[in-house]
C-alpha cells in the first residue's frame, strides 16, 4: 500500500535549523551529503516517516547539477519551509508505468561513508510543481532514514497529517493512482504545496506550519 514516507523543509543553514528543531523537542540525526549535487540534510526519523532538513551547501556544484538546480529554484522562487512531500509506493515500477515517469537512481553519503541507495520517480516535477509528491523506494530497508531507532523528547510519534494545496485534485488523484494516502489532507487553492504538516505525540498534535522556525514569512 502507497503511504507517505517524507516531508522536506527546505532550509538556508542546516546548524540554526538543527538548533531550532531541538529546541521544539525533536531528535536530529545527521544526514550528509549527496555527491555532485550540492546540498546536504538533516534527518528526524519517526519510524514510518521522516522529515528532511534540506539545504544547499554548494552553490556552485548545485548550479552545474540537473538535482540540485531544481533545489535552488524552490529556494529562491519559494523561500526556505514545507518544500514538497513524498510516498513510497508498494510497487515504485507501477508508479513509474502511471506517470509516465523514468525511475531514476539517487543516493546520499551518510558521514559514517555508507551509501544510502534508493529508487524514485518525480522528483524534478515535484520541485516544479509542489502539489506532486515524489515517489521512493530504498535499496536496503536498514538505511531507510525514517528507521533510525530515536526517541523524541516532545514525544512525536510521525505523521498525523499533511496539508497539500492543489490547483486541481482530480490530476493530482490521477498522479496518485486514485487511492490517497493516510494522512493527507487536500484543499483546492491557487498556492500549490504542501502548507503544514502535523506531527501526532501522546500530548496531541505538534504543528509545523510553512513558516514554523524556517524562516518563511
Amino acid at each position: 500500500m502507497d503511504r507517505l514516507v517524507q516531508a522536506i523543509v527546505l532550509v538556508t543553514d542546516l546548524g540554526a535549523a538543527r538548533a531550532q528543531m531541538e529546541s521544539l523537542g525533536f531528535t536530529v540525526l545527521e544526514g550528509g551529503r549527496h555527491p555532485g549535487r550540492g546540498t546536504a540534510n538533516l534527518i528526524v526519523p519517526f519510524g514510518r516517516q521522516y522529515l528532511e532538513l534540506l539545504a544547499v551547501v554548494d552553490e556552485a556544484e548545485a548550479l552545474e547539477s540537473a538535482q540540485g538546480r531544481p533545489v535552488l529554484a524552490a529556494l529562491s522562487g519559494r523561500g526556505p519551509g514545507l518544500a514538497r512531500w513524498s510516498v513510497e509506493p508498494g510497487d515504485i515500477e507501477v508508479a513509474s508505468a502511471r506517470v509516465g515517469r523514468p525511475i531514476e537512481r539517487r543516493q546520499r553519503i551518510l558521514p559514517d561513508g555508507r551509501a544510502v541507495r534508493w529508487r524514485s520517480v518525480g522528483v524534478d516535477e515535484a520541485w516544479a510543481e509542489p502539489w506532486r509528491c515524489a515517489f521512493m523506494a530504498w535499496d536496503d530497508p536498514d538505511l531507510h532514514p525514517a528507521r533510525s531507532v530515536v526517541a523524541h523528547q516532545n514525544g512525536a510519534s510521525g505523521f498525523s497529517r499533511i496539508d497539500v494545496e492543489v490547483p486541481d485534485e482530480p490530476a493530482l488523484l490521477e498522479w496518485l493512482g486514485g487511492a490517497v494516502p493516510e494522512g493527507l489532507h487536500l484543499f483546492v487553492g491557487t498556492r500549490s504545496g504542501p502548507r503544514a504538516l502535523c506531527l501526532a505525540s501522546p500530548a496531541g498534535e505538534i504543528p509545523l506550519t510553512e513558516c514554523t522556525a524556517f524562516g518563511r514569512a
